[in-house]
C-alpha cells in the first residue's frame, strides 16, 4: 500500500507544480512507512546517508502541506509532526503522553471551528486538532 500512496503522492505533487526529485520522493517513502506522525528531525534521520539536509526536509514538508499531500499535527510539547495524507483526507490523533503510541481519530470538527472563526471576523481559516492522553498499557503498567 505505502507504494501506491507514494506514487499517488508524487501524481499530486506534480499536479501542483512541483519538481519530482528524488529528495522528495524519499521523503514520501519515510512518511509512507512510519507508524506515528514524525518530526522533520525524525524524517531526515530516517532517509538514506546524504539524501539531502535537514533545511531541505523542513522545505519540503512545508510544501507537501502546502498542497495536501502531508497533514500537520502538532505535539504536546509544540513539534510540528506530518503524515502522509491517505487519500487526501483530514483526519486527527490520539497520542499516549507516555509511549507515543498514536490512533487516527477520523473525527473532525472543523465546520463548528470555522463557524466561531468567522463569527469573529477571521477568514483562510485553518486548525491543528490533537488528543493527548493516556493508553491503556501504560494506563496498566503504570
Amino acid at each position: 500500500m505505502s507504494n501506491s500512496l507514494v506514487d499517488k503522492s508524487l501524481v499530486h505533487l506534480s499536479e501542483a507544480g512541483l519538481r519530482l526529485t528524488k529528495q522528495r520522493k524519499a521523503m514520501l517513502e519515510v512518511l509512507a512507512k512510519a507508524e506515528n506522525p514524525m518530526s522533520a528531525e525524525e524524517a531526515h534521520a530516517e532517509l538514506p546517508t546524504s539524501t539531502c539536509d535537514l533545511v531541505t526536509v523542513y522545505r519540503s514538508l512545508e510544501q507537501f502541506e502546502r498542497v495536501g499531500v502531508v497533514q500537520l499535527g502538532v505535539r504536546e510539547n509544540g513539534t510540528k509532526v506530518y503524515c502522509l495524507s491517505h487519500g487526501h483526507d483530514h483526519h486527527h490523533h490520539l497520542t499516549c503522553r507516555i509511549c507515543g503510541r498514536t490512533e487516527r481519530v477520523d473525527l473532525c470538527m472543523a465546520e463548528e471551528l470555522e463557524k466561531v472563526g468567522r463569527s469573529f471576523g477571521f477568514t483562510e481559516l485553518s486548525h491543528v486538532m490533537e488528543l493527548f492522553g493516556t493508553c491503556p498499557v501504560c494506563k496498566k503498567e503504570g
